[in-house]
């Protein structure tokens, strides 16, 4: 796009234009469909922030990051151009315009993030850190810092060494559960989770959500519904679920 697009843009926006300037404006937006598109595109960026989502925690973070970079360029800008001539002027606003275009495509991929894609496991397997339990057994202990560093193979090898030995612990049943979700191994998390499911252990309602989020990973997008819709209000996990829930549907 030309930078004297953006200008005209901005002055048509914020009513700069005089009454020809404005039907030249409204005969090209007709003549010239690149041209409307951007302007499209440009208007709807800049309503966006105003209207859309103006009242949502992730986009108040967004707007004060992006707030806080725009005020650090324009107080350097600003500071280098106190010394040239009104000639400048021009080149200034040019400046700000095309850096609101980047802003525009910036926000355009946040809006299309933020709207229309789609959840994935990756997106909720922050896990709550495991602790030792059950006394300072070695092969827990080193499970345990296995998990908690991520490693999801070993943790799992030494966890299945612990079940052998204590295979009633739910709560460690839990943990394999989902180190065989990160490893896909499915079918033995989706059996292990439906043993707690069905049980009255305390992880039942966290198995509910572990479960959802395996058939997340597989795809199974209404098998996860079903299971995230059997959470009880209750439950540590439901809002997670809820929000979930509202993305899937």
């Amino acid at each position: 796009m030309e930078d004297q697009d953006y200008i005209l843009f901005d002055s048509y926006i914020n009513n700069e234009l005089s009454e020809t300037e404005i039907l030249a404006f409204k005969n090209r937006l007709k003549t010239d469909k690149v041209f409307a598109e951007n302007f499209n595109l440009y208007k709807e960026a800049n309503l966006f922030l105003k209207n859309k989502f103006e009242n949502e925690a992730e986009t108040s973070a967004f707007k004060n990051n992006l707030e806080s970079i725009s005020n650090t360029h324009f107080k350097t800008t600003k500071t280098k151009t106190k010394t040239e001539t009104p000639k400048h002027s021009k080149f200034f606003r040019l400046g700000q315009l095309a850096i609101a275009a980047s802003v525009a495509v910036f926000l355009g991929l946040f809006i299309y993030n933020q709207v229309f894609s789609k959840p994935g496991y990756t997106d909720y397997n922050t896990h709550e850190p495991m602790t030792v339990v059950r006394g300072n057994v070695k092969t827990l202990i080193e499970a345990t810092k296995a998990f908690n560093n991520k490693d999801y193979k070993k943790a799992n090898t030494l966890l299945k060494q612990v079940l052998e030995k204590d295979p009633e612990n739910s709560e460690l049943q839990l943990y394999y559960s989902i180190t065989n979700i990160e490893l896909d191994n499915f079918t033995i998390a989706d059996t292990q989770l439906k043993a707690l499911i069905n049980g009255q252990s305390a992880y039942k309602n966290r198995a509910l959500w572990y479960a959802a989020l395996s058939k997340l990973k597989q795809n199974s997008n209404d098998a996860s519904i079903m299971l995230l819709k059997q959470i009880p209000a209750g439950a540590d996990d439901y809002k997670e679920a809820q929000r979930l829930l509202d993305k899937l549907e």
